[in-house]
């Protein structure tokens, strides 16, 4: 028991876990790298595609799995429900994932509003909640200067998501375009030697000749009929995700950079540096959604930074863990000491 216990401990360690991250990290930026621009008149292929989702996806979960071990620890210095929270905002995100997979590759569908952006909704929420969780309970004895920065950061994001988006002052006011009917104009008549010749134009035996309608595309789609269902009861929300997906990253932009404000320099600052990263990451790829609009197709160069957002996280887990760990023991030494 011994052994495996200490063996556990070692694949656990805080450098292990760091290394992990990080080459997870640099494995994606080059999967990215190599494969995401597809060759020209062609689509990115389904290994590709299934390749970025288990590293964004794997991430998130071992993010995941990494606050939930935060949170089974009573040494955590910054509190246990910090890192439920973020968890739990990991694991929806991981789970959006899958939906938002399913949806598009497997059951062939594009909707504006899939059940996948349920979860990313409320891993918005639960991140968010997590990291005030970190600042509220304790006293911000900030400079002017550091809230003139949260001040600024802040003005910068929320103008940035909502121009990027166009809502709000951005939003467009030029009117839908009107496709006007065609006029029809009296045609004159026309001169008997220009008229076709009359075998052309009559048809023979009374009968007209046959019209070939255009041949109709028939979209084949393999969703099961509750999902149908669901993207059509989903559909008029569009404008409103929208909405809220601007309001919590806007709000995760706020919130990191109070976290870097507040936390800068301190004893224990370098795991909340690393989850302000992760939040801005997940600004930039939210941003960079936003700018592609309509012409969206999945596996642009960008997306590395959803998967960098999720191995920021993990890394501040792993942080706070590791400095909790070592603060306790220098706590027992001391005692130990005066004992």
């Amino acid at each position: 028991m011994t052994k495996q216990s200490s063996a556990l401990n070692m694949l656990l360690s805080t450098t292990t876990l760091v290394l992990l991250c990080v080459g997870w990290g640099i494995f994606a930026l080059m999967f990215f790298l190599l494969f995401s621009v597809p060759e020209p008149g062609q689509s990115h292929p389904e290994w590709y595609l299934v390749g970025i989702t288990l590293l964004e996806t794997g991430a998130f979960a071992m993010a995941c799995l990494m606050c939930y071990r935060n949170w089974q620890s009573g040494q955590i210095v910054s509190g246990r429900g910090v890192w439920l929270w973020i968890g739990a905002g990991l694991l929806c995100y991981a789970l959006g994932n899958v939906l938002f997979y399913l949806w598009g590759n497997v059951w062939g569908k594009d909707p504006v509003v899939s059940l996948g952006d349920f979860f990313y909704l409320i891993s918005y929420v639960f991140l968010a909640w997590g990291m005030l969780q970190a600042v509220l309970p304790r006293r911000l004895n900030m400079e002017v200067k550091q809230w003139l920065i949260v001040g600024v950061v802040g003005t910068i994001g929320v103008v940035l998501a909502l121009y990027l988006n166009g809502i709000g002052p951005f939003a467009s006011d030029e009117p839908a375009e009107v496709v006007d009917a065609p006029v029809s104009t009296p045609v004159e008549a026309a001169a008997p030697e220009a008229s076709t010749p009359l075998e052309a134009s009559t048809p023979v035996d009374g009968v007209a000749p046959a019209v070939e309608a255009p041949e109709e595309e028939v979209v084949s789609s393999t969703a099961p009929g509750w999902v149908v269902t669901l993207d059509a009861m989903l559909e008029p929300f569009e404008e409103s995700v929208t909405l809220i997906y601007v309001i919590g990253d806007c709000l995760l932009i706020v919130v990191a950079t109070t976290l870097l404000a507040a936390f800068w320099g301190g004893r224990f600052s370098q795991s909340w540096k690393l989850i302000a990263i992760a939040a801005f990451c997940l600004y930039i790829a939210d941003m960079c959604f936003a700018v592609v609009g309509d012409n969206y197709q999945e596996g642009a160069l960008w997306e590395v930074f959803w998967t960098f957002s999720a191995l920021f996280f993990g890394l501040g887990a792993v942080v706070e863990h590791g400095i909790s760990q070592r603060s306790q023991r220098s706590r027992r030494s001391s005692r130990r000491r005066r004992a």
